[in-house]
């Protein structure tokens, strides 16, 4: 896939939470009390959704509200103020992300600490419902509410009513915070935080750009007084600088009547702020760079900078941006294929992106990543093949396979129009607004494509090819874990590169799917009704289960599960899985009549997937279709089940990246805790051990192989399947595939012991990471039960008190003592070993502040333990809950995975069960579960901090303290 967007690079997301994207320049207010679509939504032969109701109110403030009834009974809310990090000035950067904390942190009428237990009360949680994001140049605010009642939709309207305009900025809360957002700051200052800062000021010198990102810097971030907060609010929390987006199951005129009764009202203050020349690129010649960092593995980029293209959204412009997309993805199937080839490739992968960058800079980038010996054929490769598109242009087969994989997913979208989630269609209104386009209908988008298809011959994919490939440069940006090479070495090797000829692309052979046939389709033997859950169980004669769950709350989705063998139930304990490399592998190794790249060319024009995955009890294939291509999705499951390629590619170009998986570990606190985390919380049981990395670098395909082939070849399958799908058709297409294959086993191996470990001597396990020094994260456990028929209440009792520990732990350590920008807690049970499971709690937080956790974490374990919860806490932790469960049902994902093993009465019991268990939970039930299980010497406490990484970071033996 070819992406052409509006930021940099992915990593700039992890900056602040954020989503970045273009500012766009100011506009007018209006003077009317309202206006049309037309008025400040418009392109040049282009249409309006007719479903959106635009406006703008007397004060300036814009609207966009847009009835939608997927799901039923909620509604997407977000406020979008046009500014961002861009806007700020030498002494404030990082203060336009600030403000996004302060404004949620007291307010005229909310006070500090007040504004999320208010949405937490009408069944929002924080994170997940409510969240705000600062970029380069916007600040948006986010709602997803639950209902859209009355009550909540006046607390809503309310609450972005103080976020806008009535700020209080109070001192002492502005110092409290300032430990919060250097939390966040130390989170994301990571490798990858690192090479983009470099990246960018190397790319756009002269530009602000490198020097506003949204973090800011931590000199602003522990000495900005508030009058200087003050200042930025004033300047741009103002009206006409503000869009309100408001989709769901709302009557647009009733909303609007509340905007004009919440909002009319509001007023700027002060002088307005004026967006500031953020600069143009320069011309540039062909240069180079050498960034070194240990985290990364071996990696090139050539990038093409020239000025951005301005003209408004168009019917000619979308024209460009289609056929530039066309030539970028062809490139990219170029590329891939080269990736693939037997022997020696010469890359593990790379691609082609294009980017806008805030209305500033323009950037195409071809990027690669290969083994560290194998940069200099990685940068030819790359070379000849950018040449070879520029110079030769694109083949007829080519633009024809890309046509029809457009012209499919339009129509896949204008068929699944009116199911659309709002918050999907909120989160499209406000791209579109800050991007300046216009929002059309999947039908309009796929009329203009239909018109214009025909023209979309080769020489003109050549011509936006060579597009694509203008501006300054091209610009060598190198990354390497060592110094091995100078900028002049490299960009010698660019230039010799240069200098060889490349020949035409060839055309490529059209690929018949082999796979539409699997033999006498296979006859039921057991058909069972679950009314309560709308679901149907099959058993075919070879012992194949199918259950379906036909939905039309999705138009067009059919997600299909294929659960097979008994996954890490069948691995041995006392050493490591190939797990780690084997999800990605698999499906690279393709079928045995079809490699990776012939299964994709074979299967042009269908939607379809496959992704493989292990699970505690099963291994899974999984893929997302339509009704139509529900034929060749289950042959493509099918054919891996019955014909795994096992080819050793993708199992090799995984491998070589060992050495910069464990540098990415170790880079950091996190890395190392998630690495070492699943083994010592299982008291070293080995298929939770991440593999060294002598073991990476010496694995083979064939110890995947030797695991999953016995489960392929007889073990157990069972399919679930559910979507816009009918019982007869789930049946049919099964049997033709499924059920046509070899009788299957009906093995159900004992799952064996679990343990959660003892307290580790010391009480404490330290593990070192190599990230900066102010970086650590501590993590505390307790052992508690899993799920199972006899501790199904127990089992959400605890779940419900993780709930209520991360409510505590948020206000302790965030809203109180500032010390860390997100800690969590949480409760997990196992349910394929029935007593295991652990309630957690975790912080990123300076190392000193590290004892402080444990303290507060155990003083939090010791409370719950010896005096009940208050109505209103248990009601803040339980409404989300609730509330997220009704959401999660409305889909099909959920019911991937709550309908496993529907025969076992215990799977409808479970669904049956789920809400009214957790109505049930009562303060008394709370505190008898956290003295159960939270006093006490059980706590397995793991802190990770700067340090020398030892060869073997976790203990070889770890004690058991229970089954």
């Amino acid at each position: 896939m070819f992406v052409k967007r509006r930021v940099a690079l992915a990593t700039l997301v992890l900056l602040a939470g954020t989503s970045l994207s273009a500012a766009p320049s100011s506009r007018p207010a209006a003077a009317a009390a309202a206006q049309s679509a037309s008025g400040w939504m418009r392109g040049d032969g282009l249409r309006v959704d007719p479903e959106l109701k635009l406006g703008t109110l007397s004060n300036g403030l814009r609207y966009v509200i847009r009835r939608n009834k997927t799901p039923p009974g909620v509604a997407a809310v977000r406020l979008r103020i046009d500014t961002g990090s861009l806007n700020e000035a030498d002494d404030q950067r990082g203060l336009a992300h600030f403000l996004e904390h302060m404004v949620l942190n007291g307010t005229q009428n909310v006070p500090e600490g007040e504004f999320v237990r208010r949405l937490e009360r009408a069944g929002l949680r924080f994170g997940p419902d409510t969240n705000a994001s600062t970029s380069f140049g916007q600040t948006v605010f986010k709602l997803d509410l639950p209902q859209t009642d009355k009550a909540t939709l006046d607390e809503a309207m309310f609450l972005l009513r103080e976020v806008a305009g009535r700020a209080t900025i109070d001192a002492a809360a502005l110092d409290r915070e300032r430990g919060i957002i250097l939390s966040e700051e130390r989170a994301r200052a990571t490798p990858g935080y690192r090479m983009l800062v470099d990246q960018l000021a190397w790319l756009y010198p002269g530009q602000r750009l490198s020097q506003r990102l949204p973090i800011g810097t931590t000199e602003v971030i522990r000495t900005a007084p508030r009058q200087r907060l003050l200042d930025y609010y004033r300047a741009w929390y103002r009206p006409e600088r503000a869009t309100l987006v408001v989709v769901g199951d709302v009557d647009p005129a009733d909303i609007e009547r509340r905007l004009q009764t919440q909002f009319g009202d509001w007023k700027g203050v002060g002088p307005a702020g004026k967006h500031v020349d953020q600069g143009r690129p320069a011309p540039r010649s062909t240069e180079g760079r050498v960034f070194v960092d240990p985290a990364f593995a071996a990696s090139m980029t050539l990038n093409w900078v020239r000025p951005p293209d301005l003209a408004p959204d168009s019917v000619a412009q979308r024209t460009r941006e289609l056929e530039e997309q066309l030539a970028g993805t062809i490139l990219n199937r170029r590329l891939e294929k080269l990736a693939q080839l037997d022997g020696k490739p010469p890359f593990i992968s790379a691609r082609v992106y294009s980017s806008e960058l805030e209305d500033t800079a323009a950037t195409t980038g071809l990027s690669a990543e290969a083994k560290l010996g194998d940069w200099r054929s990685a940068l030819t490769t790359m070379d000849h093949e950018q040449r070879r598109l520029v110079d030769h242009g694109v083949t007829a087969d080519e633009v024809e396979r890309e046509l029809v994989g457009v012209r499919t997913a339009l129509q896949a979208a204008v068929a699944s129009a009116p199911t659309r989630a709002s918050a999907a269609l909120a989160e499209g209104v406000v791209a579109a607004i800050d991007r300046d386009s216009v929002v059309t209908t999947p039908a309009d988008r796929l009329a203009f494509y239909e018109r214009i298809a025909p023209s979309l011959t080769p020489e003109r994919i050549g011509a936006a090819a060579r597009r694509l490939f203008s501006g300054s440069g091209p610009l060598l940006y190198l990354s390497l874990p060592r110094p091995l090479v100078t900028t002049e070495a490299a960009l010698a090797t660019y230039q010799a590169s240069r200098k060889v000829a490349v020949t035409p692309p060839l055309a490529q052979a059209r690929i018949d799917w082999p796979y539409s046939s699997f033999g006498t389709a296979g006859k039921i033997v057991e058909q069972r009704n679950f009314a309560e859950v709308g679901a149907t169980h099959v058993r075919f004669d070879n012992g194949v289960r199918l259950t379906v769950r036909p939905s039309a709350a999705r138009k067009e989705q059919v997600l299909v599960s294929v659960r097979f063998g008994d996954g890490r139930l069948a691995m041995p304990t006392d050493r490591t899985s190939p797990e780690w490399a084997l999800g990605n592998a698999f499906t690279f190794g393709g079928t045995g009549k079809l490699d990776a790249d012939g299964v994709n060319r074979a299967l042009t024009g269908k939607l379809v997937g496959a992704s493989f995955a292990v699970d505690d009890d099963r291994f899974v294939l999984a893929g997302a279709t339509r009704p139509a291509d529900l034929p060749t999705q289950m042959q493509l499951l099918a054919a891996y089940v019955a014909e795994p390629g096992w080819r050793p590619l993708g199992w090799e170009r995984i491998k070589a990246q060992s050495a910069s998986i464990h540098d990415r570990f170790e880079s950091s606190p996190g890395g190392v805790l998630s690495r070492d985390l699943g083994f010592l919380l299982r008291s070293g049981d080995r298929r939770w051990a991440v593999p060294s990395r002598i073991a990476m670098r010496t694995s083979t395909i064939g110890d995947a192989k030797t695991l999953v082939d016995p489960a392929l070849r007889s073990g157990r399958i069972e399919i679930i399947m559910a979507g816009d799908i009918t019982v007869d058709q789930a049946i049919a297409q099964t049997a033709a595939t499924f059920g046509a294959l070899p009788a299957r086993a009906d093995s159900n191996p004992a799952p064996g012991p679990m343990a959660f470990p003892a307290p580790p001597p010391g009480g404490i396990v330290t593990l070192n990471h190599k990230g900066r020094e102010d970086q650590a994260v501590g993590m505390i456990a307790w052992p508690t039960t899993g799920y199972s028929p006899e501790t199904r209440q127990l089992a959400r009792t605890l779940t419900l008190l993780g709930a209520v520990f991360q409510l505590r732990l948020t206000d302790e350590l965030r809203e109180k003592e500032g010390v860390s920008y997100a800690p969590t807690a949480a409760h997990g049970a196992s349910s394929t070993w029935g007593r295991y499971g652990y309630l957690a709690a975790q912080v990123e937080a300076p190392p000193a502040s590290l004892s402080g956790f444990f303290a507060a974490a155990q003083r939090i374990a010791d409370d719950l333990a010896t005096k009940p919860i208050d109505d209103d806490e248990l009601a803040r932790a339980r409404r989300p809950m609730l509330a997220a469960i009704e959401r999660s049902r409305d889909g099909n994902g959920y019911w991937m995975g709550a309908l496993e093993d529907l025969e076992n009465p215990f799977t409808a019991e479970s669904i049956r069960t789920q809400r009214s268990d957790l109505e049930a939970v009562t303060p008394a039930a709370l505190k008898e579960a956290a003295a159960r299980y939270l006093l006490g010497p059980k706590a397995f406490r793991i802190q990770v901090v700067k340090g020398d990484t030892p060869k073997s970071p976790v203990p070889a033996v770890v004690s058991l303290s229970r089954d």
